[in-house]
């Protein structure tokens, strides 16, 4: 019973001591993701004028979506500094001194491992879904509401398809002077619109152009014809009557909708949200390869200063291959559908190989089958 106390207090002891520095790199990284991924919209701010409050929200929503992408590799790192940092202060041979097997070390990584993938499923499943939808609505409602903060003076831009705008200043409450529009949505009728000033106002209808002093003319039937106005109303949207459905897009969708697509969607987008779904179902199972990548570095062979390094080295590279192979491996489904069984079995051959050099007594043995380069005998 004693032992079984003492292996239980080692247990919680790492535990915690694996937890510490995840929760660090988890924040440190998640901080410079997101300020990476905010480059990208810091311009609508800056330069458009964009709410910041919207920006906030906007950035926000992408965090999951984050987690559930740097996290197998924040797991490595943390058990691979922990198991480090117990090896220097010789608590391992402590406990390996006390009787405590390489497995029952590694048995608190495993269980980091697995309430990291319970818990990655989980946002996988609800969370980043459902954030990652309200990113993509808001993005439309910002195109839709904010349209004109995507006009910028003396460009050429385009809200729609085949609608081109050109406006050469505009203030900071959206007024815009010197306005160029070309619409070419209407294959039959193209029409060209020249006003001195302008604005874009909202209706029940969706958002339009309000144009003043000015001139339109359209080209219908190899037929030109001319029109002044000192005000016109041009619709942003070909047909305000018709109700806008924008498509999810596969990380926007649960494990439900992933494989089970209603009737009438594209093959091709049916491989994909294929894709995404196991690439969820691979992510718990790559969790746990990198948390016991990241301890058995130091548990296999002498840790020593010669050796060490190159330990780390192979370890490491070990790593960034399982990472890559984890964003890789599951979109080969997207070309190649019956390869969805062999995309587990290098995971399932990785992760039973860990196990076996955990396990297995002898060590002329695992220094032989792993880390061979590595580790001094």
């Amino acid at each position: 019973m004693n032992g079984l106390n003492q292996v239980n207090l080692f247990a919680k002891y790492i535990f915690k001591q694996i937890f510490g520095p995840f929760i660090l790199f988890l924040i440190t990284m998640t901080g410079i993701a997101w300020l990476t991924q905010s480059l990208r919209f810091i311009e609508l701010i800056i330069i458009k004028g964009l709410p910041i409050n919207l920006f906030l929200f906007l950035t926000i929503l992408i965090i999951p979506k984050l987690l559930t992408t740097i996290t197998p590799f924040l797991a490595y790192l943390a058990c691979l500094i922990t198991y480090i940092r117990l090896n220097a202060e010789s608590e391992l041979i402590a406990m390996k001194t006390a009787g405590i097997s390489n497995f029952k070390i590694i048995i608190p990584t495993i269980l980091f491992g697995i309430l990291l993938g319970f818990l990655t499923i989980f946002i996988e499943n609800f969370v980043s879904p459902y954030a990652f939808s309200k990113f993509k609505n808001l993005q439309s409602n910002i195109r839709d509401n904010y349209i004109s903060i995507l006009f910028q003076e003396k460009v050429f831009s385009s809200p729609v398809s085949n609608l081109t705008v050109f406006i050469k200043d505009k203030d900071k409450i959206g007024n815009f002077e010197g306005i160029l529009i070309h619409d070419a949505r209407d294959k039959n009728k193209i029409i060209s619109v020249v006003a001195e000033s302008g604005k874009i106002q909202q209706t029940d209808s969706g958002a339009k152009f309000t144009l003043l002093n000015g001139n339109r003319q359209e080209t219908s039937n190899n037929n030109i014809s001319m029109l002044y106005f000192e005000k016109y109303n041009l619709n942003i949207n070909k047909n305000t009557k018709e109700i806008y459905t924008r498509f999810k897009e596969p990380s926007e969708r649960n494990f439900k909708e992933l494989f089970n697509p209603r009737d009438g969607i594209n093959e091709l987008y049916k491989r994909e949200f294929l894709a995404e779904a196991h690439k969820r179902l691979i992510t718990p199972l790559i969790i746990l390869i990198m948390t016991l990548l990241g301890a058995i570095t130091s548990l296999l062979g002498n840790f020593e200063r010669k050796t060490s390094v190159k330990k780390i080295f192979y370890s490491v590279i070990c790593a960034i291959l399982v990472q890559m192979y984890i964003i890789s491996a599951p979109q080969l489904i997207i070309s190649y559908k019956n390869i969805i069984p062999f995309i587990y079995l290098p995971v399932f051959i990785i992760l039973t190989l860990i196990l076996f050099l955990t396990l297995i007594n002898n060590e002329k043995l695992r220094l032989n089958i792993f880390f061979k380069l590595g580790v001094k005998n």
